[in-house]
């Protein structure tokens, strides 16, 4: 039978496809929007299409609801409505997408709930009672609160948050220059940072998440995707992958659950949730052991050769041998470095000597210099996966040993692409799967060349913007925190962060929506909102988080202002027109972002945003590459990155130039203040998730890992309310294998409860041969309204690694029953 065939828990490749034909009812989505052929725009659009009688305008518009967007789209007008969206061809085809959630867009425009006008608390917060007030009173509320907070309790005090909701370049360009400008503090997600944080502790930081362009799947012989259901997940980058499996590539699909993509897959390997990085370090044992390691890049890239004193863990260098280090060259703030070169041992001549100019580095061996005990990092690394055989590795993953040995040596056949997904760092453990993939791809060589990599989808946002556009005017003295979302309520219960006292009296949420797609919801509600005086929500709708807010501004869609998009897995700078105008009175987040810097006397903008888009784009990096302001309206989307991007093809942006797989001096993601553990975080290691694993004592009660996914229906909170998707996913459902579900007496249709101690959430089941025995698998962002009770992030907790900092939303226990209607 071949592998596609072959069935995971009694379910067939044949039977998934079935389950998922309802999505086929989106093919409707592009035709039946609008019923207008695509015409020629009248004055003020793209133009470029047929006339016809209708005379529709058409707009080039770029969707950038999250990180994973920018996709280049037309909005058809007409009597200065838009009326229908289709796909608008980029200048590099390859990225001509378009998905269901960019077809459906007119709905959310012209959604009957979308916000209209300024709203004020009327009863108590979430209690949905407000009245309307006019701008002028919301802006002169907010500015006299915020004015008072800052004369009282310094700027500190006024935080804002931020998240992912619009990656318009003026949209947050704005809302960060007022902010920066009064000295606000900053509230950090905190979330789906940690596969970054492992791999670039290795790479260096050229931006968060970091691999070759998607048009390099091609290129591969292998392509191991490790949790990541990219058909739903990245559904505009899925092409891409059906090109590389089309030529031929051998795609092996690593996760719990089989997925649309495991469908896809030639090779599906079940996995315990929170294990990989011990499979990862199993199969890099196996190939050390049959010494299949790619000894000239360990040697020449990574930092393999580098001797490592035993007594510090930090590397050799010459200056602990009497050289003095010489000055190097200025860094960015113009300071002189210090180049102190690093230590290896040379085989010639059986001593240390500096690594430039040595020729010939030996990679494996513990070695005395001048009195330093001292073992190569590749020697560190190698007793690391020892730990780790195939027996071992098998009992923790669930994985058959002979499987393991198949893995490790497709791993050794290159090229070799390891798209990693955003599944296995969503718990405690969760930055060592990615450091300990990092370090497979150094020990084999599969970095910095067409097909091979470790990564995720590459996003990047262009870097040669106006950097000093959204600064300060003026620098402040001591710069307010960035604060993670994570330890929010212990800064507000202590009044200090970082030992230094600090109130926090207002909280501004754009773009973003805690209370729906951050953890801990109860948490929010008990210890941080009641605790913070005045919260001002910036969106179109009436969200979790708005309704826990005292002001509710209506913002515009990104349909309804000018722009300038340069982010994402796209690889073009779009200019993005505006189309219609906003309704009601909402008003584009840089037009409210004007009137409050003008009723606090702040003078920050530029008379006219046109002034502002040119000033940001028309810089000496923008003019290397040819682009303008000016030219990027004429022609819509401009290129900026090289094609085809490879990563890495010279050298890594580590303190050494090269793969750090054994790292330094380990530093959290973000510095709250809090102790990590710098030994275990020099290596690549497995050790248990903070909760979801059979030895944590909550087991017993709370059996079952409870585990989100990324739906093709919504963008995190985004589209929740949107009427023509919600007819095709209409309630939240929590999927449940048979077997589980049989002997709670539960079917497919039932409501069920799942719960812990720390909350709860109803949902209709959904019996599912592809979720794993054990693990319950959710669609995530349903506002807790759509629920029937409770909501899925009562369930987690601010519970965190601390090196890591980010949210673990899949590092939860819990138990599901039928629902008879109580709470837990």
């Amino acid at each position: 039978m071949p592998e596609k065939e072959k069935t995971f828990l009694n379910f067939s490749r044949r039977n998934f496809l079935k389950t998922a034909a309802v999505v086929a009812g989106s093919a409707w989505l592009g035709s039946s929007l609008g019923c207008t052929p695509q015409s020629t725009s009248s004055s003020g659009g793209s133009g470029g299409e047929a006339p016809t009688a209708m005379q529709d305008e058409i707009f080039n518009v770029a969707c950038r609801p999250n990180c994973f967007e920018s996709c280049q789209i037309n909005a058809h007008v007409r009597d200065g409505k838009l009326v229908k969206t289709s796909m608008a061809p980029l200048p590099d085809p390859a990225y001509n997408r378009v998905c269901l959630r960019g077809l459906s867009s007119v709905s959310n425009i012209y959604d009957p709930d979308r916000i209209k006008y300024p709203m004020k608390r009327a009863g108590e917060r979430g209690e949905d009672k407000w009245e309307r007030i006019s701008w002028d009173d919301a802006i002169n509320e907010i500015a006299d609160k915020f004015t008072a907070y800052q004369k009282e309790f310094g700027p500190q005090s006024i935080v804002k948050s931020i998240v992912s909701g619009n990656y318009g370049q003026i949209n947050q360009g704005f809302t960060a220059t007022f902010f920066n400008n009064i000295n606000a503090s900053t509230m950090a997600a905190s979330l789906d940072i940690g596969n970054a944080v492992g791999l670039n502790r290795v790479v260096g930081w050229a931006g968060i998440w970091l691999g070759n362009e998607n048009a390099d799947l091609v290129n591969a012989k292998n392509i191991f995707i490790w949790g990541n259901n990219l058909t739903d997940a990245q559904i505009q980058e899925w092409h891409f992958m059906a090109d590389a499996i089309e030529a031929g590539a051998k795609t092996i699909v690593i996760d719990p659950i089989f997925t649309q993509m495991a469908a896809k897959a030639d090779m599906f390997v079940p996995i315990r949730p929170a294990s990989d990085a011990a499979l990862i370090l199993a199969m890099m044992n196996i190939i050390i052991t049959k010494d299949q390691i790619d000894r000239k890049f360990l040697l020449e890239r990574t930092v393999a050769p580098f001797l490592v004193r035993l007594d510090t863990g930090e590397f050799l260098r010459m200056s602990d041998l009497g050289v003095e280090p010489t000055e190097g060259p200025k860094d960015a703030t113009g300071k002189a470095t210090k180049v102190d070169p690093v230590v290896v041992w040379s085989g010639s001549e059986s001593k240390g000597v500096a690594l430039e100019g040595a020729s010939d580095p030996t990679l494996e061996g513990e070695f005395t210099v001048e009195g330093f005990a001292c073992k190569t990092a590749y020697t560190l690394l190698k007793e690391e996966v020892m730990q780790y055989p195939a027996e071992v590795a098998s009992q923790l993953t669930e994985i058959p040993v002979e499987t393991i040995n198949e893995l490790a040596q497709l791993a050794t056949e290159g090229p070799v692409t390891h798209r990693c997904g955003w599944g296995s760092q969503a718990y405690d453990n969760g930055v060592h799967p990615h450091h300990a993939g990092a370090a497979l791809a150094a020990i084999t060589g599969q970095m910095g060349f067409p097909g091979a990599m470790y990564g995720s989808q590459d996003w990047n946002v262009y870097s040669g913007f106006n950097a000093t556009h959204n600064a300060a005017k003026e620098a402040p003295a001591v710069k307010s925190p960035s604060i993670s979302c994570l330890v929010m309520a212990d800064v507000i219960k202590t009044g200090k962060f970082k030992g230094e006292d600090i109130t926090i009296k207002a909280l501004w949420v754009h773009d973003g929506n805690p209370l729906c797609t951050f953890v801990d919801t109860n948490g929010w509600l008990n210890d941080v909102f009641p605790n913070i005086e005045f919260i001002v929500t910036v969106d179109m709708m009436m969200t979790d988080t708005a309704r826990y807010s005292d002001i509710v501004l209506p913002c515009a869609q990104f349909f309804e202002y000018e722009d300038v998009v340069a982010s994402g897995p796209c690889y073009h700078m779009i200019h993005s027109e505006k189309a219609v105008d906003p309704p009601f009175e909402a008003k584009p987040d840089h037009e409210i972002m004007r009137l409050l810097a003008a009723k606090m006397g702040l003078d920050i903008y530029p008379e006219t945003n046109q002034q502002w888009l040119k000033d940001h784009v028309d810089t000496e990096a923008s003019a290397a590459l040819g682009i303008t302001y000016d030219k990027l309206v004429q022609e819509k989307a401009i290129r900026w990155t090289p094609k085809p991007l490879v990563r890495w093809t010279d050298t890594f942006l580590t303190p050494s130039g090269r793969m750090e797989f054994y790292v330094e001096k380990p530093t959290p993601q973000q510095d709250y203040g809090q102790t990590i553990d710098v030994a275990r975080e020099r290596l690549p290691r497995f050790f248990p998730p903070g909760e979801a694993w059979p030895e944590d004592p909550m087991y017993q009660k709370y059996p079952f890992v409870l585990m989100s996914e990324r739906p093709r229906f919504r963008v995190h909170g985004q589209w929740y309310n949107n009427k023509i998707l919600r007819e095709l996913d209409p309630v939240p459902t929590v999927k449940i294998n048979p077997a589980d579900a049989s002997k709670k007496g539960i079917k497919s249709g039932d409501l069920v409860e799942c719960f812990n101690d720390r909350g709860f959430a109803v949902a209709t089941a959904s019996l599912n041969d592809a979720i794993r025995p054990g693990t319950l698998v959710y669609p995530k962002s349903w506002q807790i309204n759509q629920h029937v009770a409770g909501g899925w992030s009562q369930l987690s907790t601010f519970r965190h690694d601390p090196v890591m900092v980010n949210q673990s939303f899949m590092d939860v226990l819990c138990d599901f029953r039928p629902w008879t209607g109580g709470g837990n």
